[in-house]
């Protein structure tokens, strides 16, 4: 090693021992905020620097864009052109295809074979449908709903025993156990999903084809039975992984193959950040990572990020934790403000607040660009977004979907905008496309009748409308047109119409078209109470026509100078940071959730969640406690035990009466579910 070898930026002491680590295996606990990918970088640079060839160095992420930013960091640290650096970079996906065309012939496959995307998949799928039971019913899971439930059956359950044990078609990885735990309502259709798994994995072997599952699949299946004959694998000395709390057991199985030949591996992450179970994560492969590898265990606990004073806050909240590596993250920056913690009523209160504090803070020059409102799920957000527009406040939701911009809120009131304008042909065409075999043909045909006859007769009678109605959506459209005539009533309010709709149709439409239907109708309860603030129809559809409108995409902040406010599940903001970050919805139920209440394990997660909420925030934090929760189960709940936990001194905290604000719950809700 060159000892004159210094890095362009300096480094703290910790940072600098990692980038110095040579040989063996390393964890890299990497506290929010603590410079991670600036020390993985420097530790490439550093590693070539030493005589480490860059084609023998491979660095893992997450994304294809992580690991491109590394490498090119990476190599303006060489002092040589990005395109010249050899170092192997990308996803566990995208390296398993560069294993795989070179050596797919071993496990039988071309080194051509094709890559399935989504929607290859769900055709392979239905193909397999048809093949296996013929015409399903009503009622059977979608392609769609299949994929992602086989999908994730693989992820929970795929192990090198389950790849070694059995052939490539025979292995179902547990489904019933995931159906039975995950999915009951589709127990009654567990032997028919097993056929139709195997006859999904036998065509896509016939056709020499692999999803994105597959290719982890035949990737670790290559290196157990032909690990030692790979050249790529030989080529390898040094490998770097980047949120190793994220990797699931199969992701870590193939790194144990990989480092066998000399144990050059280093993973990097943070057991604190760890929220991504429910997709197949496995919070044990960073906590057993020292003991199972004799490993050398490296801290980064200094933040470049937040202020003290939050991140005391959220060193008071993680030491709840009882499954966790010890730390304490601290911070050299200015002291700042306390998090502030508003103790409210419900969501409507909360909105207003969140409303008039992100004004005063513009007020103070913060732009909206620097702030953002996090929460657990979108549901929490419905409310504020209709807050924020009649306030004139433009806000995008990141990487999701807007509340009421989701398929099953809009399928929902596509029943109300037909009541309210009988000829709406988007909202006709969008009520008719749910039955089966009625595609955009047929339903703009039926459509048509109503326009030429300028109304919308559901009669038998109506002999053009009835022989338009294919045989085998007959029945359901009966059930449809009976739900429409159940809603003539003139004293029916807008929250008895959905809970109607949902009742007498749309359920079951709902858990066979999502694969998270449960968590679905927690959204279309939500739906009915928040409808329940307006009388009229026509004030209700206006209000959600206003809503969607005020909302801009990603894509479409990208692209104008507006200010633009960030709406955001915590989930998709891990990795992100705002000058001022606002959390919603620590309500008991809400946040943490009512299902993680059950295990220890899952509660953590929880924590772990509000853990990376809090670390989002550069200076300011404020924290919403509402003890009304909404939704299903609604009701005085209470504020959240992560509040409770948080010491007094720790926080500001602000109580807030009912009568402080003008927003207005308006009509009680009555429920039909």
């Amino acid at each position: 090693m060159n000892e004159s070898f210094s890095m362009p930026i300096p480094l703290n002491p910790d940072q600098q021992h990692i980038v110095e680590h040579r040989d063996g295996p390393a964890l890299v606990i990497a506290g929010a905020g603590s410079g991670k990918t600036r020390v993985v970088t420097q530790r490439v640079a550093h590693l070539i620097h030493s005589g480490v060839p860059a084609s023998s160095i491979l660095l893992l992420t997450f994304t294809n864009k992580a690991a491109r930013e590394m490498a090119l960091r990476a190599a303006r640290q060489q002092g040589v052109e990005p395109d010249q650096q050899k170092i192997l970079n990308g996803t566990f996906h995208s390296m398993a295809s560069r294993f795989l065309r070179r050596s797919a012939k071993m496990l039988h496959y071309e080194n051509q074979f094709s890559i399935l995307d989504a929607s290859d998949s769900r055709d392979l799928i239905r193909a397999a449908i048809a093949e296996k039971i013929g015409k399903p019913g009503r009622n059977f899971p979608k392609p769609s709903v299949l994929s992602s439930v086989f999908s994730l059956a693989f992820n929970r359950n795929c192990t090198r025993e389950s790849v070694m044990q059995s052939n490539y078609v025979k292995r179902h990885f547990n489904l019933n156990e995931l159906i039975s735990l995950e999915y009951p309502h589709l127990e009654n259709y567990l032997e028919e999903l097993l056929l139709i798994l195997g006859r999904y994995r036998e065509k896509k072997r016939a056709s020499q084809s692999m999803d994105f599952d597959d290719l982890l699949e035949n990737w670790l299946e290559l290196l157990l039975k032909y690990g030692e004959g790979l050249s790529l694998k030989k080529q390898l000395q040094y490998i770097l992984v980047d949120e190793y709390q994220d990797t699931n057991h199969i992701q870590a199985s193939i790194l144990e193959e990989l480092a066998k030949p000399h144990q050059n591996l280093m993973v990097v992450g943070d057991d604190a950040q760890s929220i991504y179970s429910w997709r197949g994560a496995d919070f044990r492969n960073i906590l057993e990572f020292p003991e199972k590898n004799n490993a050398k265990v490296y801290h980064l606990e200094q933040n470049y990020r937040s202020s003290p004073e939050i991140l005391d806050a959220a060193n008071q909240s993680i030491n709840h934790n009882t499954r966790q590596f010890e730390k304490n993250l601290f911070s050299e920056l200015p002291s700042g403000e306390k998090p502030v913690v508003h103790q409210l009523w419900d969501s409507s209160d909360e909105a207003e607040v969140v409303l008039n504090q992100l004004l005063a803070l513009r007020d103070e020059g913060l732009s909206l660009d620097e702030m953002s409102v996090l929460y657990r799920n979108h549901v929490q957000s419905a409310v504020l977004q209709v807050v924020l527009t009649q306030a004139g406040i433009p806000f995008m939701v990141h990487s999701g979907v807007k509340f009421f911009e989701q398929a099953h809120i809009k399928d929902l009131t596509a029943f109300l905008k037909v009541l309210y304008n009988p000829l709406d042909e988007i909202a006709w065409m969008r009520l008719l496309r749910m039955l089966p075999g009625i595609g955009n043909t047929t339903a703009n045909r039926i459509f048509q009748v109503f326009r030429e006859q300028q109304a919308v007769r559901l009669t038998q009678e109506n002999e053009s409308l009835q022989k338009l109605i294919p045989a085998k959506s007959r029945e359901e459209w009966q059930t449809m047109t009976g739900c429409l005539r159940n809603l003539l009533r003139d004293d029916l309010t807008p929250s008895e119409m959905i809970g109607i709709v949902y009742r007498d149709f749309y359920r079951e439409v709902m858990y066979s078209e999502f694969e998270n239907a449960s968590l679905r109708e927690n959204d279309v309860h939500y739906l009915q109470e928040f409808s329940a603030n307006y009388r009229s129809l026509e004030g209700f559809l206006n209000e959600l026509s206003l809503v969607g409108s005020s909302i801009v995409t990603d894509q479409e902040a990208d692209d104008q100078d507006q200010e633009t406010l960030t709406l955001t599940t915590i989930h998709q903001a891990k990795g992100l940071e705002w000058n001022a970050v606002f959390v919603i919805g620590l309500t008991e139920g809400q946040f943490p959730h009512q299902r993680s209440l059950d295990t220890m394990e899952q509660l953590e997660e929880e924590r772990r969640l509000f853990y990376v909420a809090m670390t989002r925030a550069k200076r300011y934090l404020v924290i919403c406690a509402p003890v009304m929760s909404s939704g299903y189960g609604a009701g005085m709940n209470g504020r959240s035990r992560f509040i409770t936990e948080l010491p007094e001194d720790s926080v500001q905290t602000e109580v807030h009466v009912r009568d402080d604000y003008s927003y207005s719950s308006g009509k009680s809700a009555r429920f039909y579910f």
